[in-house]
């Protein structure tokens, strides 16, 4: 039985693009389906708070962001076909633009698009979420053909720069090209018109269906209370220590919390600094179910401070 143990749920974009990885990898994986909105009562005792999908747990060291779960599947496999070493800094920062800029331009079209079909509490939360707390369905509205224009404008960039034959980086498929494959998977499956907006990018097109042919059902069903079990049975395997670095003089063992950049609803996470370095922070966190975990999330993107 697999060790890797995804927290997700099947329509998440996000989660989707952690399950190319993992079948681009050819890796088995259990799967813990969770709520779409919070409460998530059996994920926040093992994340310390962080409620954003999906959540990659091995043991009791549980990792965050999709970045920072990309870069430990490869570090734990093939990392060859994900992160392949000469192309490793391109590739994680096209996909931090994909995820950033190009995301957040689609989550607004789907959004809007849904307004009026989708669950007020599902719009409500991801409203929050994506755009802060002072956002109105007035505005979306409006502004969702200057928003079409600019994902137009990016993805024409992504067009141009892809060949046709290769991947965005590499002669197959690697990172770079699940980032774009989700967004577009994301688009084509949420937005009425998705498909046709999508195809207008051929190549693009290529890339989703050559990532989606890798999907395979390399997965056993787990419940969230055996997840809890397996992390309450164990305990953290990565490493610990705090990296010296030019301005920063956090000291582990220090009380600290970690929040995303921007406007967002998202709760801060706070507890002991047991792990620093340039790419990922990590805390120890402790909750009554399940004991002591490590909760780990990139350092790009949060923001990260010091509570003593």
């Amino acid at each position: 039985m697999s060790d890797l143990i995804l927290h997700h749920y099947w329509p998440s974009p996000f989660a989707h693009k952690i399950r190319l990885a993992l079948a681009l990898n050819e890796l088995e994986w259990q799967s813990v389906e969770i709520p779409r909105v919070p409460p998530k009562p059996l994920l926040m005792p093992l994340t310390a708070g962080y409620r954003r999908t999906p959540v990659l747990q091995v043991g009791a060291d549980i990792y965050c962001d999709t970045a920072n779960i990309v870069r430990e599947i490869a570090a734990r496999s093939d990392a060859d076909k994900l992160l392949p070493e000469a192309q490793r800094g391109k590739i994680l920062a096209f996909g931090d633009w994909i995820d950033s800029s190009l995301f957040n331009l689609a989550a607004r079209i789907v959004i809007t698009s849904a307004l009026e079909t989708a669950p007020a509490e599902f719009i409500n939360d991801r409203g929050g979420l994506y755009f802060g707390p002072n956002w109105t369905p007035e505005d979306l509205k409006a502004q969702m053909p200057a928003v079409i224009l600019q994902l137009s404008g990016h993805l024409e960039s992504v067009e141009s720069a892809l060949d046709g034959t290769q991947g965005m980086f590499t002669a197959g498929l690697s990172y770079a090209d699940l980032s774009i494959a989700y967004l577009a998977w994301f688009i084509s499956g949420r937005w009425e018109l998705g498909p046709a907006f999508i195809n207008q990018y051929p190549k693009i097109k290529r890339l989703l269906d050559q990532s989606n042919e890798q999907l395979s059902d390399r997965y056993t069903d787990l419940s969230g209370e055996q997840a809890i079990e397996i992390a309450a049975a164990a305990q953290s395997t990565a490493p610990d220590g705090v990296a010296s670095m030019v301005g920063v003089d956090y000291r582990k063992g220090a009380q600290i919390s970690i929040r995303p950049q921007g406007e967002t609803s998202d709760p801060a996470i706070t507890g002991r600094l047991r792990y620093l370095d340039s790419e990922r922070v990590s805390i120890a966190h402790n909750d009554e179910s399940v004991g002591e975990v490590v909760v780990h999330l990139p350092v790009v993107g949060y923001r990260i401070q010091t509570l003593e």
